[in-house]
């Protein structure tokens, strides 16, 4: 699954087929990003993705330098500072609430779009407006990890 959120709350969902690698990344990034740039109206913006192999592959690397895309550095091993792994969390809540299993895998991509376009913008704000917190804590705890 890819997914993208800014401010104004959801502005991409994609599921992807197969094991991804740098170059199945990079092609989901040609296909994804110029409409999730579109969808934020062509504000400035920073990516963010987490220290995955895919993501920090030279091919990736290149990829986004030749794009002009800004990321932003990330520490490894980081979880804590990522805020879509809020939405992770707040999402497979949601997703398997009531003990719910899925038969199919059309279930279980419906169920995951429901959660994700159901997502309170409020929610994804309260998020965005954290990072400077969970980095100043980070900060305090010499690097220790969060409870986030």
């Amino acid at each position: 699954m890819w997914a993208a959120f800014d401010f104004n709350g959801q502005v991409g969902l994609a599921f992807l087929d197969g094991r991804q690698n740098s170059p199945k990344y990079i092609e989901t990034l040609e296909n994804l990003r110029m409409p999730f740039s579109d969808n934020i109206g062509g504000r400035n913006w920073e990516y963010q993705y987490d220290n995955a192999p895919i993501h920090t592959s030279s091919a990736t690397k290149n990829y986004l330098n030749s794009k002009n895309i800004t990321v932003i550095e990330w520490p490894a091993m980081s979880p804590d500072l990522n805020p879509f792994e809020n939405v992770f969390d707040i999402m497979s809540r949601k997703v398997y609430e009531n003990g719910g299993q899925f038969y199919s895998v059309n279930a279980l991509k419906t169920s995951i779009e429901n959660a994700w376009y159901n997502l309170e913008p409020e929610i994804l704000r309260t998020l965005i407006m954290s990072m400077e917190k969970r980095v100043y804590d980070v900060l305090l705890k010499n690097g220790k990890t969060l409870n986030y």
